[in-house]
């Protein structure tokens, strides 16, 4: 029985920390496309498959994930050095792409065959399609959209869920010779686009207009970001607790 609760434990913490990168990121994400006045379903749709893509890749291709957020940091910070005065996000986003996918052609075929990247993103971005609608259907049906750590705490627990279910189908079917070949580049140029958006983001949130003596609009994307990441910790600690108690083992899909 103590073993048992120990290894309930144990993956509750491991499944926090990522429900924890998975919830700040789909707050902002979701508070980002309410705000550029994108309808609820399709925003909360967007953020559930962005995040999913995003936090599948660093959960079971950390070595590409890295490599994309290495790249997205440094090409957003190069940007606004280098563009102070020309704020052009898709001139940036654009370049992160590109310079991602040059990123990503170095791994080696070891590398992106151990690690699957493509597999694993896909599976993220199945998972928050899946999801995207039944979370939509239980935040109207509650009027939750304004309060970030429910939202995220059911998103990580509905994407974690579902990211299980399709993980063993997807290494198999993504695991062609044509997309190991284009994993690496493809999925470093995603999470360096992804980083990239963050930084413009908080970048932009942090801007005032000296006359008006206004503070940015996207301000609001870093003030949910903290609930959001609360709300990852406790989708995520159940969904690891659910796995263990129902003797469900991803290791053997994840490798």
């Amino acid at each position: 029985m103590l073993d048992k609760l120990s290894r309930i434990l144990g993956k509750s913490i491991v499944w926090a920390f990522s429900g924890a990168l998975f919830g700040g990121f789909f707050a902002g994400m979701l508070n980002f496309l309410l705000i550029e006045d994108i309808a609820p379903w399709l925003a909360l749709i967007l953020a559930s498959t962005l995040s999913g893509m995003v936090i599948s890749a660093f959960f079971g291709s950390m070595l590409v994930a890295l490599g994309g957020s290495l790249t997205g940091i440094l090409t957003a910070i190069s940007y606004q050095i280098l563009f102070a005065d020309f704020h052009q996000p898709l001139l940036l986003l654009g370049i992160a792409l590109v310079l991602g996918f040059v990123a990503g052609s170095f791994f080696t075929k070891r590398e992106i065959r151990d690690s699957q990247p493509l597999a694993q993103t896909g599976t993220g971005l199945m998972a928050g399609l899946v999801s995207g609608p039944i979370l939509y259907f239980i935040v109207s049906s509650s009027s939750l959209l304004d309060n970030h750590w429910p939202v995220s705490a059911i998103a990580v627990s509905l994407v974690g869920l579902c990211y299980v279910y399709f993980i063993k189908h997807s290494l198999t079917l993504l695991s062609s010779p044509m997309a190991l070949k284009l994993g690496g580049p493809l999925v470093c140029g995603v999470i360096a686009v992804a980083v990239a958006s963050v930084f413009w983001i908080i970048g932009e949130s942090y801007l005032t207009v000296p006359e008006l003596g206004q503070i940015s609009r996207y301000q609001g994307v870093l003030d949910a970001t903290p609930l959001g990441l609360l709300g990852g910790v406790i989708g995520g600690a159940f969904g690891g607790a659910m796995l263990e108690i129902l003797g469900i083992r991803m290791e053997q899909h994840i490798s």
